[in-house]
């Protein structure tokens, strides 16, 4: 196989609100003792995104205040859907023509104890659109106080504040969540398309004009605004980028980050887009089977994709966001944010749309704690089973597979190595050992670990924490070049890509692992090259061979007789050293291949809805 992440950063681009991992501690990715539970791990990676994860837009060149002037029109809505018109019309599977002309935007606002930032937005978003609320285009902003103590209509969202900007003032004394608000503020929304924003936002310039022509062309499609930095002191946009990052679906239903010159957004991060209020309405809205925040981006992109619509990245929309920092307390996050709830909701997600695919996830800890396949007799965590909603909404709008979506973004899928033809282990011939991944299933919560060489027989299960499939490896992440599969080799179900070989203590001679990359332009590439006879050994290569004289160039991994073997963490295992050396030293060999049951369920879906994959 020849082979060429918020933050290792799957994309250095993306403002992905999850936090740069951090080296994990050695003990950490050892023993039982040592090792942080699952569950811990698990929830520290759920919990990172926040609700600020989303979105991006304009921010406006002046701090706004109390009597600024409103900015000069720009374009009137009229001619915004003229210019709409000039584009090619899309059409929907049964022919329906899905271009329209919507002329108005409700904002909605959900807001908790956000206090100075709830009144600089709704200050940003008044003034960012030409003649303001009621003016023509921004028909109105929904404020929903979630909770906030005091209530924001006090000190900041005040009457006399109101007169100047009418919003719409929805008030909670008790705090719903920020799903809950979410919804409640787009039930008083009036305007052809409905904005979700965060409370601490500065939408730039032409925003909202990039919005109605985008939905313009198709009533369907979901539009993200490219995300930008808000300085929360002059309440002004920096280091705004190029919007390059998207996000992709895991099998445990989390995302992660791709470099992508595409459009098109497998997933939505969070919570800034815009959509029409009718496909709002005709997708059912938010799961109100789902509480708090999490797992809603999964449900509503898939509702989105799989039911006839489209999510949508505007290169050319940006929003300036805060972003929360740790040495700043005004930045603290003021949604309670509860991981069991978002755990839960991410089950409902995947019991909805995942279909045979359920089986697949099933195979991730969170999915086993709230008993996915087994039902409450296996559940730790409680979980809310009834999907009928959803199944409602799948009959009406006639709802594509889940299987499709996989075919859709294959570039992903297929091409990134999701979908692997095989899983294998990788044997070091010499010592008769299996490389071994250091590390726990699914979403590493530090973003790296480490990989070294133990029996192939060692029963994993008695090191908790660790990835019971911890020795079973595949070609991971498209080739730069080709953006064919493979230039990586992963951990199978992990997020972690072999990086390079460690140098310091107590990780030396071990090789360390980071978030793939399945842009294939972030992670080292690896690779295993074949023997040329049945009877020889292969190679595991660390660097691009393209023809066979590339041999000589790059490096091969092998182990270190020199160094001899080492203690791994007390535990009373041995483990090689590694290092990378001419590969004529290097034999490795593939045992135990076998086809993934992601890539069956694939395969079985090809041959059963192939009138659906063209």
């Amino acid at each position: 196989m020849g082979k060429a992440k918020t933050k290792a950063k799957e994309n250095a681009e993306t403002p992905a609100p999850r936090e740069e991992p951090k080296s994990g501690s050695w003990r950490w990715l050892l023993l039982a003792a040592l090792i942080a539970p699952v569950l811990a791990a698990w929830l520290l990676s759920a919990g990172s995104a926040g609700n600020d994860a989303g979105a991006t837009a304009d921010s406006v060149t002046k701090t706004p205040v109390e009597g600024s002037p409103k900015p000069k029109p720009k374009k009137p809505a009229a001619k915004a859907a003229a210019s709409s018109e000039a584009k090619a019309r899309q059409v929907s599977s049964d022919g329906q023509d899905l271009s329209w002309k919507p002329k108005t935007i409700s904002v909605v606002l959900p807001c908790a104890g956000e206090g100075l930032f709830a009144k600089k937005t709704v200050i940003s978003v008044a003034e960012s659109v030409p003649w303001g609320i009621g003016g023509g285009i921004l028909q109105d902003i929904v404020v929903v106080d979630d909770g906030s103590d005091p209530p924001l209509s006090q000190e900041f969202l005040t009457p006399k504040f109101q007169k100047k900007y009418p919003l719409k003032l929805l008030r909670h004394d008790v705090a719903v969540g920020l799903m809950g608000a979410k919804s409640a503020g787009a039930g008083l929304a009036t305007g052809d398309v409905i904005v979700f924003f965060d409370c601490h936002v500065a939408p730039q310039d032409d925003w909202y004009q990039q919005f109605l022509d985008a939905i313009a062309e198709n009533y369907r499609r979901i539009v993200v605004p490219v995300i930008t930095n808000l300085d929360i002191d002059t309440w002004k946009e920096t280091q705004r980028s190029q919007g390059m990052a998207k996000c992709y679906l895991t099998w445990d239903a989390d995302f992660k980050w791709v470099e992508s010159t595409s459009p098109y957004m497998p997933v939505l991060s969070g919570g800034l887009l815009g959509i029409s209020r009718r496909w709002w309405n005709e997708t059912g809205g938010y799961d109100e089977g789902m509480s708090g925040w999490g797992g809603e981006n999964v449900d509503q992109s898939l509702r989105s994709w799989l039911c006839g619509g489209e999510i949508v990245s505007l290169s050319n929309a940006f929003v300036a966001h805060m972003w929360r920092r740790t040495e700043d307390p005004r930045t603290k996050q003021q949604y309670a944010v509860s991981q069991l709830d978002a755990i839960r909701n991410k089950a409902r997600a995947v019991l909805a749309w995942f279909d045979e695919y359920r089986e697949k996830a099933a195979e991730y800890p969170a999915m086993t704690w709230v008993g996915l396949l087994g039902g409450e007799a296996q559940a730790q965590i409680a979980l809310n089973r009834d999907v009928s909603n959803f199944e409602e909404v799948k009959k009406r709008l006639q709802c594509k597979p889940f299987a499709w979506f996989l075919w859709r973004f294959r570039d992903i899928y297929v091409e990134g190595g999701l979908l692997p033809p095989e899983v294998f282990k990788l044997r070091e011939v010499k010592t008769g050992q299996c490389l071994t991944f250091l590390g726990p299933t699914g979403t590493h919560p530090q973003g790296r670990a480490s990989a070294t060489v133990l029996p192939c027989d060692l029963d994993l299960t008695k090191f908790r924490g660790l990835h019971l499939e911890g020795q079973k490896w595949h070609a991971r992440n498209r080739d730069r070049d080709t953006g064919k599969c493979c230039s990586a080799i992963g951990s199978w179900n992990t997020d972690q890509c072999l990086v390079t070989l460690s140098q310091d203590a107590p990780l030396a001679g071990t090789v360390s692992t980071g978030v793939c990359d399945v842009s294939g332009k972030q992670v080292a590439p690896w690779n295993f090259l074949e023997p040329e006879d049945k009877s020889g050994a292969g190679k595991l290569v660390f660097g691009r061979v393209m023809e066979p004289n590339d041999l000589a160039q790059v490096k091969c991994l092998v182990v270190d007789k020199k160094r001899g073997q080492f203690d791994l963490g007390g535990s009373g295992l041995k483990a090689w050293s590694l290092k990378l050396a001419s590969c004529k030293h290097s034999t490795w060999e593939k045992i135990e291949s076998t086809v993934p049951i992601e890539t069956k369920l694939y395969q079985e879906a090809l041959e059963r809805h192939a009138s659906l994959f063209k």
